[in-house]
């Protein structure tokens, strides 16, 4: 195994680990401040549940994208050497191409309607909410990542990337954990993605940044953290079962 493939396999592992250790401290958090009701759980589960389809998507359309990624590598103008110098550059344009993903999932209302609404849709915010996410995304969300296989990153690179995007925020989706000073000034943390999730953003949002803020602070997208008014989507209800989950007409 090359060294940038254990760095990035590394780098997965340990942000999943950190998902896991986060989500138990959430629960012992929630069950000392009263909050680890039946409802709580429930909500959790809801989060959970479009995670099996997600999966199962994402492994039936693996081909198609393999197909499109590997086309797309031959039209680059040149091919990058994979190595532990190209993670750092590779990562920050991977993250670019989220951050382009994400605001376009807010701000175009076809891509809210199909994919994204469903993430925001919980009143909650906990770990389980990092994985609410719609299997349609896994029909839209990769085209976005192209720049990176086409500025010459090796496609597999690009996939691991994007893996590790997903499962470093993870630890985000939490109200268990304060303001990190040092941190919240340039990487995306729990205080600054409930900013993301706070109910009385504008509709347009903010703080789109998967695993850095500093996208945000360039396009005047960030919101600095304050004290949150609440999760969801505005003037809508939350869908009570996982059916709702996909069928409710979502507003913005």
């Amino acid at each position: 195994m090359e060294p940038w493939q254990t760095a990035l396999g590394a780098a997965i592992a340990l942000s999943i680990g950190a998902g896991v250790a986060i989500a138990i401290e959430e629960l012992l958090w929630m069950r000392r401040h009263g909050r680890l009701t039946r409802a709580a759980l429930r909500e959790m589960r809801m989060s959970l549940s479009p995670l099996l389809p997600t999966i199962v998507i994402t492994v039936a359309l693996s081909g198609w994208w393999v197909l499109v990624y590997m086309a797309a590598a031959r039209l680059a103008p040149w091919q990058i050497d994979t190595s532990l110098a190209a993670l750092l550059p590779a990562l920050l344009l991977a993250d670019l191409c989220y951050y382009a993903e994400h605001r376009a999932a807010h701000r175009l209302r076809p891509l809210w309607m199909l994919y994204h609404a469903v993430h925001h849709s919980s009143p909650d915010y906990t770990v389980a909410t990092a994985y609410r996410v719609s299997f349609a995304n896994q029909l839209v969300a990769p085209v976005f990542y192209l720049p990176c296989v086409l500025a010459g990153f090796e496609p597999v690179l690009v996939v691991g990337l994007q893996v590790f995007a997903i499962h470093y925020q993870a630890w985000v989706h939490t109200r268990a954990i304060g303001r990190l000073p040092v941190l919240d000034a340039f990487l995306n943390t729990p205080a600054n993605h409930r900013m993301h999730h706070d109910i009385a953003m504008p509709a347009r949002g903010v703080n789109f940044g998967g695993i850095f803020v500093i996208w945000d602070r360039l396009f005047g997208s960030y919101a600095p953290p304050r004290e949150v008014h609440g999760f969801g989507i505005a003037g809508r209800a939350a869908p009570r079962n996982w059916r709702e989950l996909y069928s409710t007409p979502f507003g913005r």
